[in-house]
C-alpha cells in the first residue's frame, strides 16, 4: 500500500505559517533594536547635555513695519533633510560648494555616505564628533531624530527639505528601484509601470 500523499496546499499552508512566524520574530527583534519615533523621543547620546551653543554670528533679516523684508542675509547654519528621488543630490552638491566657499564646518557620516540608515540619527555617527562639537551644515541621508540633530547645530540653524508631487515621485522611484524589487521582474510589458498599475 502506498503512503498517503500530501496535498499541495498543505505544504503551502505550512510554508506560509512558518514564513509568518519568522517575519513576526524579525519584526519583534527589530522593534527592540530601534527606538520608537515620537515627539518626546529622548536623546540616544549619553552626552546630550553637551549641546552646540556657539554665539549667533548670523544676523537675521530685517523686517520693516509694512511687512516687506529688508536686506536678505545668507544663512550659514543649515540642516538639509535629504529625501530620495527629489533632486536632493543636486542640492547636496550646491550646499557642499557653498560651505566650502564660506569655510563652513560639515557634519559628515562616519565611514558611509549616510548616517547608518535605517537606524535613527545619533551624534556619535558624525565623523570626528566630540561632545559640544558644533557644525554649520548637515546634509546626508539620515533617519531623522530632532534632539540629536538639534544638539549639533547652532540655535539659529534652519531646517530645509525638498518635497515632490507624490505621483511623479512614485513613477521615478518605480523606474529607479525596479531592478532590485522582485515583484517588478515578473512584468513583461515594455511599459512596466502601466502594466503594474493595471493589476
Amino acid at each position: 500500500m502506498l503512503p498517503p500523499q500530501k496535498k499541495p496546499w498543505e505544504s503551502m499552508a505550512k510554508g506560509l505559517v512558518l514564513g509568518a512566524l519568522f517575519t513576526s520574530f524579525l519584526l519583534l527583534v527589530y522593534s527592540y533594536a530601534v527606538p520608537p519615533l515620537h515627539a518626546g523621543l529622548a536623546s540616544t547620546t549619553p552626552e546630550a547635555a553637551a549641546s552646540c551653543s556657539p554665539p549667533a554670528l548670523e544676523p537675521e533679516a530685517v523686517i520693516r513695519a509694512n511687512g516687506s523684508a529688508g536686506e536678505c542675509q545668507p544663512r550659514r547654519n543649515i540642516v538639509f533633510l535629504k529625501t530620495h528621488k527629489t533632486a536632493s543630490s543636486t542640492l547636496l552638491n550646491i550646499l557642499f560648494r557653498f560651505g566650502q566657499k564660506h569655510r563652513l564646518k560639515f557634519a559628515f557620516p562616519n565611514g558611509r555616505n549616510d548616517f547608518d540608515y535605517p537606524t535613527f540619527f545619533a551624534r556619535s555617527l558624525v565623523q570626528d564628533y566630540r561632545p559640544g562639537a558644533c557644525f554649520n551644515i548637515i546634509c546626508n541621508h539620515m533617519r531623522f531624530h530632532y534632539d540629536e540633530v538639534r544638539g549639533l547645530v547652532p540655535t539659529n540653524a534652519i531646517f530645509i527639505t525638498v518635497l515632490r508631487d507624490p505621483a511623479r515621485l512614485f513613477e521615478s522611484s518605480f523606474h529607479y528601484f525596479g531592478p532590485v524589487v522582485p515583484l517588478t521582474w515578473k512584468l513583461s510589458a515594455g511599459d512596466k509601470l502601466t502594466e503594474f498599475l493595471q493589476d
